[in-house]
């Protein structure tokens, strides 16, 4: 097992540590369900027409039929639709006891204002019936699903007003590294803008997480060290970008072993972004990124991700689609786990994006997929296919 499978195993195992609070439904999206969700009726509830049309007997479909009454959505039927009889009724409406067809009105032809036939003799039955969606008791969505657009819709079908999910963690962002100088700012010979933190506090925010702390400091043990407990007393997760490395001011390793943090990893595996840390004391864990955005992008969504959302309950898989490449790829190492920002084009075939490395965070302005190539591959030729995760 290569160094990045070995850390999503190890990420499987942690626990759930956050608590479970009972909020509105319609503040539940991009939440993370606490409960199953079950079927508190049948669904349909009632045999539904699935279509404008006729209800009748389908041994009557070749006769002229007589129209009792017209059944509107939201209304039981009044009449016995008998032999040669029918009812007219809407998309959605009751269909009458013993009816098993309805015909479509396009299907139709009017005799008179009271009588009308089947003009298409191999009608579909275009009846949605009793329980075929789901049964009353049937679980809908399972514990751990994060709640999108379509699990709004079945909350509310399913009646839940209320919605058990997991408290979100508050976090603090710190961008470390004395050469940072804030956005509105004009960096001076030797600084850089600081790019990563607006990019770290956009990925969580995509999660629905609170931030509740955006902090840049300088490389200065004492004041990481002072700030880093500062912060612990206010966040569950504390975010480092920069300062995870082996340089003379990287401090963020020694300050985790000096406060008695269980390290988790320090190496992920993969490149861009090989030095990151993930640690835990109780129920508080700090998550060290590296400086170069590209490299902090990558390891946020491949591990800092997936991490957060195994502590708050979460069901996460990444979505990855096999693709085909439309161009040749070489490498000329193949010692790790290599990620590359990459774009679909017209056809649904992977296109080259420029990528120069960790830092060149412009390569993924144009980038809609960041591309695995696996550990031990050199080559994959124009043609194959290759693993890619949507951005």
């Amino acid at each position: 097992m290569n160094k990045f499978d070995e850390i999503l195993s190890t990420i499987k195992q942690l626990p759930k540590v956050f608590e479970t609070e009972e909020i509105a439904l319609e503040d539940a999206y991009n939440r993370v369900l606490r409960e199953d969700v079950r079927a508190d009726m049948n669904m349909p509830p009632f045999h539904k027409s699935a279509m404008d049309g006729y209800a009748c007997h389908i041994d009557d479909i070749a006769n002229e039929l007589e129209v009792l009454e017209v059944i509107q959505a939201g209304m039981m039927p009044t009449q016995q639709v008998g032999r040669n009889q029918c009812s007219k009724i809407m998309t959605g409406a009751a269909v009458p006891d013993g009816c098993d067809c309805v015909f479509k009105v396009e299907d139709s032809e009017a005799i008179n204002e009271k009588t009308v036939r089947c003009i298409n003799p191999r009608t579909a039955r275009n009846i949605c019936y009793i329980g075929e969606n789901y049964r009353q008791g049937d679980i809908l969505i399972k514990e751990g699903t994060m709640v999108s657009v379509p699990q709004m819709a079945v909350l509310a079908g399913a009646g839940y007003a209320k919605v058990k999910v997991s408290v979100r963690p508050k976090i603090t962002v710190i961008a470390t590294g004395s050469e940072l100088v804030k956005p509105e700012e004009k960096p001076q010979p030797g600084q850089i803008r600081n790019s990563n933190s607006s990019q770290v506090i956009t990925q969580l925010r995509k999660m629905n997480l609170e931030v509740v702390q955006n902090l840049q400091l300088k490389d200065d043990y004492e004041l990481l060290t002072q700030t880093f407990n500062e912060a612990l007393g206010n966040s569950d997760i504390v975010i480092f970008t920069g300062g995870a490395s082996v340089g003379d001011f990287d401090f963020i390793p020694e300050i985790l072993k000096e406060q008695g943090f269980k390290i988790f990893w320090d190496r992920t595996g993969f490149k861009p972004g090989n030095p990151m840390t993930f640690s835990q004391k109780g129920n508080k864990f700090v998550i060290g990124l590296s400086g170069n955005p590209v490299s902090s992008l990558v390891q946020f969504e491949l591990l800092a991700k997936p991490a957060i959302y195994q502590l708050m309950g979460a069901n996460y898989a990444p979505t990855r689609i096999l693709a085909k490449l439309n161009f040749d790829f070489q490498r000329k190492k193949a010692d790790r786990l290599a990620i590359v920002p990459v774009f679909f084009n017209e056809e649904g075939l992977i296109e080259e994006i420029p990528f120069h490395g960790s830092a060149h965070i412009n390569a993924l302005i144009s980038a809609t997929a960041l591309m695995e190539i696996p550990l031990g591959t050199n080559t994959i030729n124009k043609g194959e296919t290759v693993y890619v995760r949507p951005l």
